[in-house]
């Protein structure tokens, strides 16, 4: 009967000791900046909850910003398009024209910006002479710089994007001072 007690009393304490020891290891390593999140043996497998829902919460804003940087490219070549037909049509830009012409460079600063690019003092190289000239390349442009857009992935800075919006905007600054000396 002694050895019953005995071995009961040890069995009580060998439990509360390993609860003991679970109770330190999960305080420790809540602290431990570095095993933050990974407490249970379960998260440090499949990851935490919180840290997937964050990932896949970046994985679509990401996906939405790609849609919308889509979207401006089919824009800008819509509005290209435009504005070169109005032109040939009118031979001359009247104010809707004018509007669409801010909305384009509007759209292609944000769209440079997306690719990460930033202001640039470049000039175009062969500017065209008139208007009738430069409409054309800005409609030719906004098409190319669709494309570029379309076949650049959401996580690659293109070059050629960035080089294609500064040409554009370049064009478009031209078409408006040309505007400008009309009227």
């Amino acid at each position: 009967m002694l050895n019953a007690k005995l071995l009961f009393i040890a069995f009580i304490v060998l439990t509360v000791c390993a609860g003991a020891t679970h109770s330190v290891w999960a305080q420790g390593n809540s602290n431990d900046p570095f095993n933050a999140g990974k407490n249970d043996p379960q998260d440090v497998l499949l990851g935490s909850p919180e840290a997937e829902m964050r990932a896949r919460l970046e994985i679509q804003r990401a996906e939405k910003m790609r849609r919308e940087n889509l979207d401006r490219a089919r824009e800008v070549a819509q509005l290209g398009i435009e504005l070169r037909e109005a032109y040939t049509k009118n031979k001359s830009l009247d104010r809707p024209e004018i509007k669409k012409l801010e909305r384009l460079e509007k759209l292609v600063r944000r769209i440079r910006s997306e690719a990460g690019g930033s202001d640039d003092d470049e000039t175009l190289e062969d500017q065209p002479r008139e208007l009738d000239g430069a409409l054309t390349r800005i409609a030719d442009y906004s098409v190319e710089l669709r494309k570029g857009v379309e076949k650049t992935p959401r996580l690659v800075v293109s070059a050629s994007v960035i080089e294609r919006a500064n040409q554009l905007l370049e064009l478009i600054n031209f078409v408006r001072t040309l505007t400008h000396q009309a009227n």
